[in-house]
């Protein structure tokens, strides 16, 4: 992952083919001590693990990909829970056969290039688990 820009609350950031793009992102979070965000993106994949999440069971129906896709928009936040940052990103990406398709985003391998622009905020967002959902929701802003 290479840093492109950063001032203030803005970091533009940007992987290689290749690299996985959750976990790099994740460290540098760690790293700059980000607590809130919001995320935008584009760019090429290689494989992705993406879900859709199943309210009924509370369970996430995964599937991967093993074959290039265009990154046409990702979109997320980024909270604390536990202490800890959380990324939470979703993303709609195109095949060859110009059909698209996308979900809840669990892991992307970029294939050329990935590029992230996330405008920080000020305060810690914080996320917690909601019984009724299964799931770790928005909780609040300090």
């Amino acid at each position: 992952m290479r840093v492109i820009h950063q001032s203030n609350n803005t970091h533009v950031l940007a992987w290689d083919r290749g690299e996985e793009v959750l976990l790099g992102f994740r460290e540098y979070l760690a790293r700059q001590n980000i607590r809130a965000g919001h995320l935008t993106g584009l760019g090429a994949a290689e494989s992705l693990e993406i879900a859709f999440y199943n309210l009924a069971t509370k369970e996430y129906e995964r599937r991967k990909t093993n074959y290039d896709v265009e990154i046409l928009s990702l979109v997320g936040n980024v909270a604390l829970m536990e202490g800890a940052p959380v990324i939470h990103m979703h993303g709609t990406f195109g095949k060859r056969d110009f059909l698209a398709f996308g979900g809840h985003i669990f892991s992307i391998v970029a294939a050329g290039a990935c590029e992230i622009h996330l405008t920080e905020l000020d305060g810690i967002m914080q996320r917690e688990y909601d019984e009724s959902t299964g799931l770790n929701l928005l909780c609040g802003m300090r």
